[in-house]
Formats: structure tokens, sequence, C-alpha cells
């Protein structure tokens, strides 16, 4: 507990964390508000309550999901940070046990990326039923819950996908970079590659896609959750290999 608390108090002290927070919430807020009204707008008059509700929930994921970079960059940042700063070695002083402070990072990120999509999300939500209210949206139907796990864990990887690149490279700008070719550009390269599609189900974004609906399913369900969860799981444990290493 003392390490989860120590953890929380320096990041919620850094003005970065606040700045990425706001930037990932607001952008995509905006973003799920214009794309929820936009999509609705085009909606059949016959569709149900239950087909309203899905729909309203998926379109406020698409949202959410668009939060992962600002928030993979906090977590790059909030490794890499103090690799440059040299406040790792206090920390380390007052915690020798590496491993016990990234899994401590590791928690106190996922919470803030589940929060961060909660801001998004909620509102957005809310929104949505209030410009389709003219379907009668039901509540939330079964299988809306596939689609806010799936979302909600696409930015929980993303978080922590950065954090584990932090760590490993040390540099806040490598690992933004790094980031940003893993979630954003190789999904475009595998596509225009021999067995690219391959490739490209792997990658940690289209199951995300695959679980909010964007795109045909290629896998079951629970493949998706498994593939999307080791790409925080796999990057952490090399993470803390290297900072035990180190």
């Amino acid at each position: 507990m003392n390490a989860l608390a120590a953890e929380w108090i320096k990041l919620r002290t850094l003005r970065s964390t606040w700045w990425a927070l706001g930037v990932g919430v607001l952008v995509s807020l905006a973003l799920t508000v214009l794309g929820a009204a936009t999509v609705i707008s085009r909606w059949d008059p016959g569709r149900t309550g239950d087909q309203a509700a899905m729909g309203v929930v998926v379109a406020v994921y698409v949202g959410v999901v668009l939060a992962q970079l600002p928030l993979g960059m906090l977590g790059a940042m909030t490794a890499s940070g103090e690799h440059t700063s040299g406040m790792i070695d206090v920390t380390f002083v007052a915690m020798p046990s590496r491993a016990r402070v990234l899994v401590a990072k590791a928690v106190v990120l996922g919470g803030v990326a589940v929060g961060g999509s909660l801001l998004i999300a909620v509102p957005g939500y809310l929104y949505g039923r209030f410009v389709a209210a003219e379907f009668h949206p039901s509540w939330l139907p079964a299988g809306a819950w596939t689609v806010v796990a799936g979302g909600t864990l696409m930015i929980v990887v993303a978080t922590l996908l950065g954090l584990a690149l932090g760590t490993v490279l040390r540099n806040g700008a490598v690992a933004t970079a790094a980031l940003v070719v893993i979630v954003l550009v190789a999904p475009f390269a595998a596509r225009v590659l021999p067995g690219g599609d391959v490739v490209n189900r792997v990658l940690p974004g289209y199951p995300a896609l695959q679980l909010i609906e964007q795109v045909p399913d290629v896998m079951p369900t629970w493949a998706a959750f498994a593939v999307l969860g080791a790409w925080a799981v796999v990057p952490l444990s090399v993470a803390v290999v290297a900072a035990a290493r180190s």
C-alpha cells in the first residue's frame, strides 16, 4: 500500500499528468459527441430500443479508444521522466524491490486510465441517449458489456504499454515514438505487406476494434481479450526483468 500511495502522489503532482489526461479526455469527448450525433442522425426509423442503446454504446466507445495515445504517452512519460530526472534512484532507495515499484506504477496508471475512460464514456453515453431519444433506447443490452470492457481495456493496455516502453527505453521521445509505431503505424503498414492481415490481428488495435464492433470478427471474443491483454502483460514482464537487471 505504501508503494501505491507513493506512486499516486508522484503521478498527481506532475503537471504532465493533467495535461495528458485533460487533452485525451477533452478531445476524445468532443469527437465522441460529434461522431454520435452524426451516426444517430443516419439511423433507420425502425430501429428498436435495444438496437438504439447498442448503437449509442458503440459510438461512445469508438471515441473512448481515441484517448489511447495521450494516455499511452502519459505512461511513457511517467517512467522515462523519473529516469531522466534521477528520481528513480531515490524511489529505489526507499523501495528496493524494483518489480514492486513497477507493479505499483502499473496499478496507479491503470486506475487513471479507467477513470479517464469513464470521463469520456459517461457524458458521451448520456448525450447519445439524448440525441437518440426518439428511438426510446433501453439502458444497456447484454452485448453492450463486451463493448464497454473492450474499449476500457484498450485504454488501460495503451497506458501500460507506454509505461513498459518508458521503463525499458528510458527516453520519453523514443518510447512515445515506439508507442505510435505499435498503435498507429504498424496496423497500416501490415495491410500492404504479404501476410499482413495475420500480423494485424495480433497487434493491439484489431482485437480492440473487434470488441467495439468496428471490424469483422476473426477470432472468438475470449481470444480478442487475451491478445489485447497480452500487450500489457508481456511488455510489463519484460520491463520488470529489465528493471531488475539495471
